[in-house]
């Protein structure tokens, strides 16, 4: 690992600041009782679909290897 990039490049850096905003959000008032489950559960379904799609696109641009079989 000689190789560097800059903190914001670093999946671990966002995975920690999506964890950080989840501790952050009950004392900025927020509160998930008022949350419907079902509509949760919906938005967190379709908003995992939209980043397997904007995900796939980003990894097949910035592929350097054809997908060979």
């Amino acid at each position: 690992m000689t190789e560097t990039k800059t903190p914001f490049a670093s999946r671990t850096v966002w995975a920690n600041f999506v964890g950080l905003a989840a501790l952050v959000l009950p004392f900025a008032g927020f509160d998930a009782a008022a949350l419907d489950p079902e509509r949760l559960a919906e938005a967190g379904a379709t908003l995992v679909a939209a980043g397997s799609f904007i995900a796939s696109t980003v990894f097949r641009v910035v592929a350097t290897r054809r997908i060979g079989g």
